[in-house]
């Protein structure tokens, strides 16, 4: 990684097609922010992306089809080139297709259906029937390395061991953060015991990421859609992705990213953490797109509902999401404490923002209603339904009507929108 002033990241949670719509209109509305001088894309200035799950597949689309460096993002009147209005309108509908009945047929066709890990595979098969075209991670390579797009990060799980594996080109040393060294520098070193240091050493190091590297896997021939198919490989439906050490009878096998994350922030939270800690940026801006299924949602149902699980209501989420609300608290402790106590970076050098789906604020007279929605069976009248009707669209590989699809959209756009003057305030120049 180059040292640089400021380093941007994006991070996009998991969440089905909902979170791949949600991530790809996001990116669209952050390209519409012009920075600088010179006025310029906030886009041109992206450092790092990263994903999970649903979201690793706008990640991808991202990554594989972008234009290059050289064709500018915004005109002079700070409209979209042609070439990024094309860019983005068939993004958002790449990430609108049905990928769910697609990969239905295909199971079923090559008598894949009864193994989840068969599944897996034709899931990567219709990824790059659909715009992954056999790209590998040497071709990715090739393209951060032009400047074409940012470093790309993807998140899954090894079911091996439990530990988080970012699919990165990154180098293993840059995805490792010392908290160590800033607690120590922070709080010292005299009121702890050795055992108690080498239970944290220990503890903190099974939290850090595991690349490709450290695992001597062969990362250049490894196809993107692989990466993209183990970070969404939700268990027990699909997957795992399993990769073999090249001439050794060694498997490792990878599974759903948000089992553990489903933000996809925590990885790149650690490589900004590297970077701010060694000196190779002065600040750091991390913009999330959460699309998340709310938790709450779930309980709801559950509520009303004598017989809790069936046969035919089982929610394969429930579980997981049980887990990740957890982590989540915990995560939530953990970075709130280490900043108040001065030991991670303030807001002035390290600033975050999470832009979820059900936070967009919609107008009471339901004016910036979409079109597609005003003639759904169930009238939304006021914000709260809206809000509503966003919370229930479904974790799936295709969204249900046009409705829900563009309030997604118009959510994601929204957001970047209620948050523009944040983001650009962050992004002026830093003091000498």
């Amino acid at each position: 990684m180059k040292p640089t002033d400021t380093l941007i990241g994006i991070a996009i949670s998991g969440g089905g097609s909902r979170a791949a719509l949600f991530g790809a209109a996001g990116l669209e509305a952050l390209a519409k922010l012009q920075v600088g001088p010179p006025g310029h894309s906030l886009l041109e200035d992206l450092s790092m992306i990263s994903s999970v799950s649903g979201g690793s597949m706008a990640t991808s689309y991202f990554a594989s089809t972008k234009p290059p460096k050289d064709v500018p993002v915004l005109t002079a009147t700070g409209g979209f080139s042609p070439e990024y209005q094309t860019f983005f309108e068939q993004y958002k509908e790449t990430m609108n297709q049905d990928y769910e009945g697609p990969l239905f047929w295909r199971n079923m066709l090559r008598l894949r259906w009864f193994n989840p890990a068969w599944t897996a595979k034709s899931l990567a098969e219709h990824l790059n029937n659909e715009f992954l075209h056999e790209l590998t991670y040497k071709e990715i390579r090739e393209r951060e390395l032009s400047r074409d797009i940012p470093r790309l990060l993807i998140n899954t799980t090894l079911y091996n061991d439990g530990r988080r594996f970012v699919i990165t080109t990154l180098p293993q040393d840059q995805t490792q953060y010392d908290l160590l060294k800033d607690v120590n520098r922070s709080l010292g070193t005299g009121s702890r015991s050795k055992e108690s240091a080498q239970l944290m050493r220990e503890k903190w190091a099974s939290l850090q990421s595991v690349t490709p590297q450290a695992l001597n896997l062969e990362l250049c021939h490894l196809r993107l859609s692989a990466a993209v198919a183990g970070s969404m490989s939700f268990p027990p439906v699909i997957g795992p992705i399993t990769f073999k050490v090249e001439d050794k009878d060694r498997y490792w096998h990878v599974g759903d990213g948000g089992l553990s994350d489903n933000m996809g922030l925590e990885s790149l939270a650690t490589v900004s953490l590297n970077a701010l800690q060694k000196n190779l940026a002065r600040r750091v801006l991390i913009i999330a797109f959460d699309s998340s299924f709310p938790f709450k949602i779930g309980s709801d149902r559950l509520d009303h509902f004598p017989e809790g699980f069936t046969l035919f209501n089982y929610d394969f989420g429930r579980i997981p999401g049980i887990m990740e609300e957890r982590a989540l608290a915990y995560r939530t402790l953990y970075f709130r404490t280490m900043a108040e106590q001065g030991i991670l970076p303030d807001e002035s050098r390290l600033k975050f923002i999470q832009l979820r789906h059900i936070d967009a604020v919609w107008k009471d007279d339901m004016s910036d209603l979409p079109e597609s929605c005003k003639h759904e069976e169930v009238k939304l009248t006021d914000p709260q339904m809206v809000t509503k009707r966003l919370a229930s669209v479904v974790t799936r590989l295709w969204i249900k009507s046009d409705c829900d699809r563009d309030l997604v959209t118009m959510a994601a756009m929204k957001l970047v929108e209620e948050n523009k003057s944040q983001i650009l305030n962050f992004l002026q120049p830093s003091p000498p």
